[in-house]
C-alpha cells in the first residue's frame, strides 16, 4: 500500500514544506533520500550542556533540562543511529540529522514519530535527481529504456527484442 493509500480518511494532515517534509509547533523536518534533518528553535542562552538527545534505531528523545520534552517517540522508520549527528546552529537552532537505513530506495517519511500529525503525501512531490548521482544500476536501467523508447519511436526492435533474436540466431548456428 502507498503513503497515499494509507493516508485515506486521514484528516489532520499537514502541507508539505518546502524541504519535503513537515512543520510542527515545536519543530520542522526536511528530508532527503538519505536522511532527515530535524529543526528546533531554541530559547535564548540554551546551551549543548543543557540539551539531551538520545537517538536509537528507532526511537528519539530530545529535551531540554527543566523543561517539557520537545519531542519523543518512536521513529517513523529505523535509523543507523551510530551515523546520527546533531549540532547548534546560530546559537538558536538545534539541528538533528537522522541517517536512513534503506538507501537503496527512495524511502519519504510522513512524519518523524508515529502517532504524530503526517504530511498529506498528495503535496508531496520529491526532488528531481541527476542520473549521474544513481548508482550504477539505475543509470544501466535508464540507458535501457531511453535506449528502448528510442528504437520504438523508430519502429525498430528494442533491446529486448535484439537479444532474444540474437539467442535464437546462436541456436541455429549451433545445430
Amino acid at each position: 500500500m502507498s503513503l497515499i493509500e494509507g493516508q485515506a480518511g486521514m484528516t489532520d494532515l499537514i502541507p508539505c514544506n518546502g524541504k519535503f517534509g513537515g512543520d510542527y509547533d515545536k519543530y520542522s523536518f526536511g528530508q532527503s533520500d538519505a536522511d532527515v534533518v530535524i529543526s528546533i528553535p531554541l530559547p535564548d542562552n540554551t546551551t549543548s550542556r543543557m540539551i539531551s538527545v538520545d537517538i536509537t534505531s528507532s526511537n528519539i528523545s530530545v529535551a531540554i533540562k527543566g523543561k517539557e520534552a520537545i519531542m519523543t517517540g518512536q521513529l517513523y522508520k529505523p535509523v543507523k543511529y551510530s551515523e546520527c549527528t546533531w549540532c547548534i546552529e546560530d546559537k538558536k537552532i538545534l539541528v538533528i540529522t537522522l541517517v536512513k537505513t534503506n538507501l537503496k530506495y527512495e524511502e519519504w517519511w510522513p512524519c518523524v514519530i508515529l502517532g504524530e500529525r503526517q504530511i498529506d503525501m498528495k503535496t508531496f512531490v520529491p526532488p528531481s535527481k541527476h542520473i549521474s548521482d544513481m548508482d550504477e544500476g539505475a543509470q544501466a536501467t535508464i540507458a535501457k529504456m531511453m535506449f528502448d523508447q528510442r528504437q520504438k519511436m523508430q519502429s525498430l526492435q528494442t533491446s529486448d527484442e535484439l537479444i532474444l533474436e540474437e539467442k535464437i540466431r546462436q541456436s541455429k548456428t549451433s545445430k
